[in-house]
């Protein structure tokens, strides 16, 4: 990894070129979905290369019939400078009425050497102004870089307000001397603005290295439960650990592994539903990723009802999910490297309760898109680089 401080400046987002169109695509992954209040749905992951390095570039798409055909790319956030990647997006409807698209920026290695994380990172976002225009007017703001680490998950608007957004910092120890002048830790932080997204700020950080079966890549979220309290999610080796703070986040008990969702270690989702129920998309599975499930909770998730298979095979994981106007829209990737499979499902809290399809409309593993197979040979670094050189 050939590491530089250019990687914490922010890359604007920008119109796709012929380095990043969709018919040259090979591995993408890693998705995230959203509703305006028109309906219209917007869908975000990351692509570039031949697996995760330093060709990683973010993009959105966006669809008008409640997902069943979806634009081209209409926007991207492709680094300039060689051996920068940008990736881990996540949309987001902010109470603010504005559409969020956060993303992760690091200095990284070739693509599958396992050098995808510098050590530092950095949450970005830029808001798409005019979501509801055509795409050729699509006006992005300025990006903005609010954080160390990277953020994986959406952030949760507690019942004060304030917005808590989960940033983590990977437990990458050789990275960690070069910043040591930065006071940069591991950890699962929370990071917080009470002022509509005006101004952002740490309030906490968990530490997760004593974490039964190993801390991970963290990959947490916040949820407030009522009465109270809230309880952090994070991704562990062995599954999904929970952690309490009874003061608003300040403070945090120790974590410990989760008794009721049981699950590999991989990304999850959660989020409470309109009705009060809380939403939890898991592999619900101990050892793979397989069998994505819905499952739905009625007392905060210390039970969760049987579930509704969205995905049996293997292959599927990264779920993310809005609740929109016509049901729940869940995103999730399949065979990364073999197509590069972004689906769709769209599920209503009857088919989650009934374990089945009972809702007219709704609808399971639609595409959004999809990319050619990795090639056997990889390109070496040089090819790779001199893309953006």
């Amino acid at each position: 990894m050939e590491f530089s401080y250019i990687s914490l400046n922010p890359v604007p987002v920008t119109k796709p070129d012929q380095t990043t169109i969709d018919s040259v695509r090979t591995y993408e992954g890693i998705p995230s979905i959203e509703q305006i209040p028109s309906g219209r749905l917007f869908a975000a992951w990351y692509s570039g290369g031949y697996g995760e390095g330093y060709d990683n570039y973010a993009l959105i798409k966006y669809s008008d019939d409640r997902g069943k055909t979806w634009s081209e790319t209409v926007a991207v956030v492709d680094p300039p400078t060689p051996f920068i990647r940008a990736f881990d997006s996540v949309l987001w409807y902010a109470p603010n009425g504005k559409l969020y698209w956060f993303w992760a920026q690091s200095c990284a290695g070739a693509a599958n050497s396992n050098e995808v994380f510098d050590g530092i990172a950095g949450v970005y976002y830029s808001i798409l102004e005019n979501p509801d225009d055509t795409p050729e007017n699509f006006r992005f703001s300025p990006s903005r870089r609010i954080a160390n680490g990277i953020m994986l998950n959406k952030p949760t608007v507690l019942k004060d307000g304030t917005w808590a957004l989960p940033c983590s910092i990977w437990h990458w120890q050789d990275h960690y001397k070069r910043h040591e002048s930065l006071g940069i830790k591991p950890g699962a932080y929370m990071v917080v603005s009470t002022d509509q997204g005006e101004h952002f700020s740490v309030r906490s950080m968990i530490k997760t290295t004593n974490i039964e079966g190993g801390c991970n890549f963290d990959e947490h979220i916040f949820i407030e439960r009522k009465d109270g309290s809230i309880c952090c999610y994070i991704r562990t080796v062995t599954g999904i650990a929970e952690c309490i703070s009874k003061d608003g986040g300040y403070t945090w008990e120790t974590p410990y592994l989760s008794k009721t969702l049981i699950s590999s270690g991989t990304r999850f989702f959660l989020k409470h539903l309109r009705s009060g129920k809380l939403l939890a998309v898991i592999n619900a599975s101990p050892k793979k990723r397989e069998k994505l499930t819905a499952f739905l909770s009625e007392d905060d998730g210390l039970t969760w009802n049987k579930g509704l298979l969205l995905e049996a095979r293997e292959g599927v994981s990264y779920p993310d999910a809005t609740e929109g106007s016509e049901g729940i829209y869940i995103t999730y990737d399949r065979e990364r490297y073999a197509g590069g499979y972004i689906l769709m499902s769209r599920v209503t809290e009857e088919d989650i309760m009934a374990g089945q399809l009972v809702s007219a409309d709704s609808v399971l593993n639609q595409e959004i898109a999809h990319s050619a197979p990795c090639p056997v040979e990889t390109p070496t670094v040089d090819e790779i680089a001199g893309k953006k050189a």
